[in-house]
């Protein structure tokens, strides 16, 4: 039994890496505008579908592949910031909150991904992308890996780290925190606040791409395989939707779960794991494990 928990530790591991990903695509944005990102599965959907047309139509090697898809899915939300949520916020009335107008938003803006892959021939068949790596499986003693589950981990990885070096020593990144806090005070000392707000859809779009990308090998490419954003909801919710750190610790806890229920329970129960876990994390922390405490907020 316990080789087989061991196996399903490391399994979930790698799962729990991309989950991680496309949670921290959902926490920028909420940080930066208060707005859960509803069309984050579809980012994740179109960046595997770029990848998968880089590598057919043009022959990238996956390095590029990977820089293709992030750089067309940070266009797509810079622009749907300026584009759509500029409007939407602009259009608002004195005193009134425009958060729901900005999820139905991203709402629309979901169904507007998956019915512009849809008419794109070809899209309705189930693809995969081919594996980063097609070696010899590693043993890390009773545990087998997949040359492929390394890169997995190793590219999350190393996106991860970037990322937190990006947020705490770069001058952009700082400017972003800073816009995230307090956009009024960020204004008031010269921060373009405008310009973090679509750096933030870009880069959460990015990211959410770059995660549709690293699954691709590992799950079918379908136009309604965007429901993952749930399991990334879930993740982000128990880790702290606040909390950068939190949505890493709760992608990979999550992915963790969901195998060991599924040795433990039954296949069934690898669904309905998550949804368990965030009833407990909300009963017990409302927060997040990892979140700080909770401040009322004016709407």
């Amino acid at each position: 039994m316990l080789p087989l928990v061991l196996q399903g530790v490391a399994s979930g591991i790698v799962t729990g890496c991309v989950y991680a990903l496309i949670a921290l695509s959902l926490v920028i944005v909420y940080k930066s505008s208060d707005v859960i990102n509803f069309a984050g599965g579809e980012m994740v959907m179109v960046g595997g579908y770029l990848g998968m047309f880089a590598l057919l139509y043009f022959g990238l090697p996956y390095p590029l592949i990977f820089l293709f898809g992030a750089l067309a899915v940070f266009l797509a939300g810079a622009l749907f910031d300026r584009v759509v949520l500029t409007r939407v916020v602009g259009r608002s009335m004195p005193g009134q909150s425009v958060l729901v107008a900005m999820v139905i938003a991203t709402v629309g803006l979901s169904y507007v991904l998956k019915g512009t892959v849809r008419l794109v021939p070809y899209t309705e068949d189930v693809r995969r992308l081919p594996p980063f790596s097609s070696g010899k499986p590693i043993f890390l003693g009773p545990v087998v890996l997949q040359q492929q589950d390394i890169v997995i981990v190793a590219a999350a990885l190393a996106i991860m780290l970037a990322l937190w070096g990006f947020f705490n020593f770069t001058m952009i990144g700082k400017a972003l925190r800073a816009t995230s806090q307090n956009p009024r005070a960020a204004a008031l000392v010269g921060i373009p606040v405008r310009v973090m707000s679509m750096t933030a859809w870009g880069l959460a779009a990015a990211l959410a791409g770059v995660a549709g990308i690293l699954l691709a090998p590992k799950l079918l490419l379908t136009p309604d395989m965007g429901v993952i954003v749930i399991l990334a909801l879930a993740a982000a919710i128990i880790g702290g939707f606040t909390s950068l750190p939190g949505c890493v610790a709760g992608g990979i806890l999550l992915g963790v779960i969901q195998n060991l229920a599924g040795i433990f329970v039954s296949s069934r129960a690898i669904s309905l794991a998550p949804f368990l876990v965030i009833m407990i994390v909300l009963l017990v922390r409302p927060q997040g494990l990892l979140a700080g405490k909770v401040v009322a907020k004016k709407v």
